[in-house]
């Protein structure tokens, strides 16, 4: 499972997991900084979650 969040523009602001989880559903939450720990700016962003293989979900996150 890798599970990341991306900017509007497409750049890397945080992996919020990278590697193995147990089958069944499954809660992240992310606390607004970015991978080099500071906070994020106010704005749209997207988590990206990639599992099974080539499975892949995508939803829209408002961080305000």
């Amino acid at each position: 499972v890798r599970l990341v969040v991306y900017d509007t523009a497409g750049r890397l602001v945080a992996t919020l997991q990278d590697g193995f989880h147990p089958a069944g559903a499954g809660r992240w939450t992310w606390d607004g900084r970015t991978a080099n720990g500071t906070e994020a700016a106010a704005g749209v962003y997207f988590a990206r979650l990639e599992h099974a293989g080539s499975a892949v979900a995508s939803r829209r996150l408002v961080r305000r």
